[in-house]
């Protein structure tokens, strides 16, 4: 005699916003995966305008520390897989970043120095049109994602961007698709292709989604910045 047959009820899956992402990033890369830059750019825009907010928010110099490229991914992780002079390094003359579009990352610290670029540099105001002073401005480049490290002329570059305006040449532009040979992230943690070991815990879900969006880039060949 057969007994009752009782179908086991399988707990739903829930979706975190990293799988979302993911999920849309590899539904953009089936239609266009040059469309994944703009995704990328997107998805740094929130990072992009707490840096250029924290001298605004804050009273003197409380602006949140500029950010340290070996850091960027995985804060408390191994910082010898994020140097970028393990990497591959192109000629910055090759690329082009543009402030009004690009994933550029300054940190504005000093208010007043900030209150005075803002009040005179751009289009219709004291200096003219924003233009790039070699000098000065200091960039560096993490591929695949096009990704802009600000390494001088925060106040200036984050002029730019605010006001949509202004383009220059990296210095240093690192190929580090490397990284993605080595580390894994899954939405909670990086994690050691090599043993599965766990690097570090994911600290922003959009980072950590932007992290795997390079595998998808370098997969489709997608160079960002490239002008020549």
């Amino acid at each position: 005699m057969l007994g009752w047959l009782y179908k086991r009820k399988e707990k739903p899956v829930l979706l975190t916003e990293f799988d979302h992402i993911m999920a849309f990033a590899q539904a953009l890369a089936r239609n266009n995966p040059v469309a994944l830059i703009d995704l990328v750019r997107f998805l740094l825009r929130p990072l992009q305008s707490e840096l250029l907010l924290t001298a605004i928010q804050n009273e003197m110099h409380g602006a949140r520390h500029e950010i340290e490229e070996y850091e960027f991914f995985m804060p408390c992780g191994p910082s010898n897989l994020q140097i970028s002079f393990n990497y591959p390094q192109f000629e910055g003359g090759n690329y082009l970043v543009k402030l009004n579009r690009d994933p550029v990352l300054p940190c504005p610290w000093h208010r007043d120095r900030y209150i005075a670029t803002l009040a005179n540099i751009g289009h219709g105001k004291k200096c003219g049109d924003w233009k790039e002073d070699k000098l000065n401005h200091k960039v560096t480049i993490w591929l695949p994602w096009g990704i802009a490290f600000v390494d001088g002329g925060n106040h200036s570059i984050a002029a730019g961007i605010i006001g949509g305006e202004g383009e220059l040449k990296p210095c240093q532009v690192f190929d580090m698709s490397g990284m993605l040979d080595l580390v894994q992230c899954d939405g909670k943690h990086y994690r050691s292709l090599q043993d599965g070991q766990i690097l570090d815990s994911v600290h922003d879900l959009k980072i950590a989604a932007v992290f795997e969006i390079g595998r998808l880039l370098k997969r489709h060949q997608i160079t960002p910045m490239r002008i020549i």
